[in-house]
């Protein structure tokens, strides 16, 4: 069987990891937690958590870098 759809996720976010992720507006979003996705009207949305444990949910097409925070 054919597959039809394309999935965009190389898994380069996991889940429970830290990271700081930009968007294509300029703005940075530093030491956020990646929770897992989402879906809003169908496309699936980038869910985080801050430090604050406040719920940043960001568009795929609006991410812009992602820094990965290492664990010492």
């Amino acid at each position: 069987m054919i597959k039809t759809s394309v999935s965009y996720d190389d898994g380069l976010l996991k889940e429970g990891e830290t990271y700081t992720i930009g968007t294509n507006d300029a703005k940075e979003f530093r030491s956020v937690v990646f929770k897992g996705t989402k879906l809003l009207n169908g496309k699936p949305m980038m869910v985080f958590k801050t430090e604050d444990q406040e719920d940043l949910t960001v568009n795929p097409s609006f991410h812009t870098f992602t820094i990965t925070h290492r664990r010492k």
